[in-house]
């Protein structure tokens, strides 16, 4: 018997050893690599040395200035590479000299100032990339589509969340003069400056425009608040694939990740079902499942949470109209190319869903959706759904929506009749507490024990 493990909350953390694999976006052909980037004022009149030019739908590297990596693709892997920060100095020796200004008649010093000490700076790279992955565009989003470069939305693409307007450092010359002004949009991951060479740009253009990322951060500039950066929102460990829990070392493996879960941020319960599905299938991006035909294998994938679908809200359309925070959906106030005025979250949806409603309460709405129609596919896929409330109350409102939608969600027993009427399946849905959730847990392992007899 093989268990996984995807932890999950406003994204899922694929880990960040999976960067070269050909599931993942290596070029920025997926449509949606770049909609949160603006590389049209990386132009060869701006910088003839390094500038950005796009050539059959893909940005490219152009110009000396870039180094070994000239002609080399624009993707969130290369920003993840690119961005860089001054991270120490060294002092020159013998660069602090006394200056004379004046002289008295006796040919002696009479005043006189200390030259600014040198120093060499060095660079680093500012963030490595944690893992997280966006969702894919609709379809692909609820299903376990094979990615294939031949179908450009079906690959992974890492997330990268940009740096919101508001200029984090204001001196660029380390000369202790503020360079610009500081303006405050209220956005929360600033984390690096607004390009500073354009004429009151707007709070869109301020986030997008890309030449502010190969700005070097000067060294003893204002650092970014905890959690803000370009994985904000990533805030989950990486997916424990399968592993053989008969064997000791590889179940320990899988109870220290179990230890390890920690809830932070939003609840993103499709997101985790997908790759839940995903890590069980024989096909990539985990191809450790037994082949998906296979007579007599059981795929289970059981979801469990303590929360309803939630993607935060934002009040910004006089600014840069996100609409959002970023997460696994990017920013909703961004629409889908090709699809009109609909943003990647509400796109195959009912008419409940209000296409140009940016509140919390929508959103969940329109996650709620996604969830029954991955459901619906996974089952299709004979993937068996159990679904596992935690803490969530039958007299909330909101509470009642979650539990009554993880119960659609699951698959019905194959050998349980439901307790109310006998005539039907039992569906493999538990609405648990902390008090009750070991004895649940052992009745879910009565049904995979049964399963392996009834298969």
């Amino acid at each position: 018997m093989q268990f996984s493990l995807v932890p999950f909350a406003a994204s899922v953390n694929v880990g960040p050893t999976h960067d070269q694999d050909s599931w993942m976006d290596q070029d920025g052909i997926s449509p949606i690599q770049h909609e949160d980037f603006d590389w049209t004022k990386m132009t060869a009149a701006n910088d003839p040395d390094r500038y950005a030019e796009k050539l059959n739908g893909v940005w490219y590297k152009r110009g000396t200035g870039w180094g070994d990596t000239e002609d080399q693709p624009l993707t969130r892997f290369s920003l993840y590479a690119d961005i860089t920060v001054e991270s120490g100095r060294e002092e020159v020796p013998n660069t602090k000299q006394y200056i004379c200004d004046t002289y008295n008649k006796k040919g002696n010093c009479s005043s006189g100032h200390w030259t600014t000490l040198e120093y060499i700076y060095t660079t680093s790279r500012y963030a490595s990339r944690q893992g997280c992955v966006e969702a894919r565009p609709h379809p692909y989003n609820n299903d376990d589509t094979t990615p294939d470069t031949a179908t450009p939305a079906t690959l992974f693409v890492p997330m990268f969340a940009p740096d919101e307007a508001g200029t984090l450092w204001l001196d660029f010359n380390r000369d202790g003069a503020n360079d610009v002004i500081y303006l405050n949009y209220g956005y929360g991951n600033n984390w690096w400056a607004d390009w500073p060479y354009t004429d009151s740009p707007t709070a869109s253009q301020r986030q997008s425009d890309m030449r502010k990322y190969f700005l070097v951060k000067p060294y003893g500039s204002k650092s970014a608040a905890s959690g803000d950066g370009p994985n904000s929102s990533c805030t989950t460990n990486p997916i424990t694939p399968l592993k053989d829990v008969t064997q000791l070392a590889q179940k320990e493996e899988i109870d220290n990740a179990i230890d390890a879960m920690a809830p932070n941020g939003n609840t993103n319960v499709p997101e985790g079902l997908a790759w839940g599905w995903r890590t069980v299938s024989s096909n990539e991006p985990f191809t450790a499942g037994r082949p998906n035909t296979e007579r007599g294998n059981d795929k289970v994938v059981i979801v469990l949470t303590d929360g309803a679908n939630t993607y935060s809200a934002a009040s910004d359309s006089g600014y840069a109209n996100n609409r959002s925070t970023y997460a696994a959906y990017g920013y909703t106030g961004l629409t889908y190319p090709g699809s009109g005025s609909v943003t990647r979250l509400f796109m195959n949806t009912s008419t409940d869903i209000g296409k140009t409603t940016y509140t919390g309460a929508n959103y969940t709405a329109a996650l709620d959706e996604q969830m029954q129609t991955l459901c619906g596919n996974a089952k299709k896929s004979n993937v068996l759904v159990m679904t596992v409330a935690l803490d969530l109350s039958t007299t909330d409102a909101g509470g009642k929506k979650a539990l009554d939608a993880l119960k659609a969600c699951s698959s019905d027993s194959r050998f349980r009749k439901d307790p109310t009427d006998p005539t039907k399946p039992a569906k493999l849905f538990w609405n648990a507490t902390g008090a009750t959730l070991s004895d649940n847990f052992r009745e879910i392992a009565n049904e995979l024990s049964n399963l392996r007899i009834v298969g």
